[in-house]
């Protein structure tokens, strides 16, 4: 995990991206503590394509609806000139009685950030309507059907915050 933050935090230098002090609140898992009761179908309204704005350039979320257990993702972040920068699969997965998010980064020409059978993961803290509070992560809909997103690194004082639209196309 130390790989993936060096590698993240050396990446967004290179944006020159400053952080919103206001935003999605950011959740951690206190220490010792268990993820609470969950199942994948509580996040089904993460389903969708999904196109915005985050790190300084065009953001892309396509997210697949529940299947056997786990929700599938994949992310792709454009730089500011519109070349790619880095692209990220995920898993929502159901693992015993909770879900949990695992990440894998990758870049433009797919080499993985973390090693083979390495992956970044985000205990589950807590879902509360179309939020989802995972330690250090957070994806929520509003009401107007904005999806957003906001992950706290260490190291930065605010979390990254990221804002799409449902989209079908480009």
């Amino acid at each position: 995990m130390a790989f993936f933050k060096s590698m993240l935090i050396a990446s967004l230098a290179w944006t020159n991206i400053a952080c919103a002090s206001e935003g999605l609140e950011v959740r951690s898992l206190a220490p010792g503590a268990s993820s609470p009761a969950a199942e994948i179908e509580e996040l089904d309204w993460l389903a969708g394509y999904w196109v915005g704005e985050g790190l300084g350039g065009v953001s892309r979320e396509n997210i697949a609806p529940p299947a056997a257990g786990q929700i599938m993702g994949a992310f792709s972040q454009q730089k500011p000139d519109g070349s790619l920068h880095f692209y990220e699969f995920y898993l929502f997965m159901e693992i015993g009685d909770t879900v949990t998010l695992r990440i894998k980064h990758f870049s433009p020409d797919f080499v993985g950030w973390e090693k083979k059978e390495e992956f970044v993961e985000f205990p589950l803290v807590a879902i509360e309507g179309t939020t989802a509070f995972f330690d250090g992560l957070t994806w929520s809909v509003s009401d107007d059907g904005t999806l957003r997103s906001a992950v706290k690194l260490e190291g930065q004082d605010a979390p990254l915050q990221f804002r799409f639209d449902r989209a079908t196309t480009d």
